[in-house]
């Protein structure tokens, strides 16, 4: 039964990679509900399942076992069509590596995903500058990806990722080529952005410091939810960071 209030509902997930004659299991029967705007980070070793986890709440990949639901749709019954509407419309991505077209300036790169549902030029422009100056952007629309630092491309990289109004936001590593300063800037713009827009937000990460913004933290081993723990009960100190369990 799925609740509600649960924008992703992943019920017993199984990801399974043929390798001659054998299976090898990335995931080994997830079971977990992400509700409508929480800050959830996906967080465990490499091998854990955390990146294909990631791909499956992203339509990026589908189980071979169990099922992911997203606003109640089980995605591998949709269509080739309603998948890309889907990725296109509900959700918002955000890569490590920002992912942005060189030859095209700030405020196009954010264009593009309104102007692919057909939204007129001129409509996409004024909204895509409208989001470039709520992330800090809003004197840098005319620069290119190479004018502009990590930091900078990578809230180029944010507002794209909004420009369609999605109901969830999925970022991957996205401090993981910043530094400290700059990453912890980052974090605050997601966190500020979860809130004021209420949109749900899911990141893969190594970076201790989403934690100190996520509703829930989620902790994979072995393609397994280890564990799960509440933001009131992490207990994080500068340089380390444990769940209370």
């Amino acid at each position: 039964m799925v609740n509600n209030d649960a924008l992703i509902h992943a019920d017993n997930v199984e990801r399974a990679y043929k390798t001659g004659h054998d299976f090898v299991y990335a995931l080994r029967g997830i079971t977990l509900d992400i509700f409508k705007g929480e800050y959830v980070s996906l967080m465990g070793p490499s091998g854990s399942g955390k990146t294909t986890f990631f791909n499956m709440i992203g339509a990026l990949d589908f189980p071979t076992g169990g099922k992911i639901a997203l606003g109640g749709r089980n995605l591998k019954e949709l269509r080739s069509a309603q998948l890309a509407y889907l990725r296109c419309v509900n959700i918002g991505y955000i890569f490590q590596n920002y992912n942005l077209i060189e030859v095209l300036t700030a405020q196009r790169n954010v264009m593009l995903p309104m102007l692919f549902l057909g939204m007129k030029e001129r409509d996409a422009g004024e909204k895509a500058a409208e989001i470039l100056d709520r992330v800090g952007l809003g004197n840098r629309l005319q620069h290119l990806p190479g004018e502009l630092s990590g930091g900078q491309q990578q809230r180029v990289a944010i507002a794209r990722s909004l420009a369609n109004d999605p109901s969830l936001l999925l970022a991957d590593e996205p401090t993981g080529n910043l530094d400290s300063k700059t990453g912890h800037a980052i974090v605050d713009l997601l966190s500020k952005l979860s809130r004021d827009l209420g949109v749900t937000v899911v990141s893969a990460t190594h970076d201790h410091r989403m934690l100190d913004v996520s509703t829930r933290v989620v902790y994979l081993r072995d393609g397994r939810v280890e564990r799960i723990v509440d933001r009131k009960d992490l207990d994080i100190d500068i340089g380390s960071v444990d769940g209370v369990t």
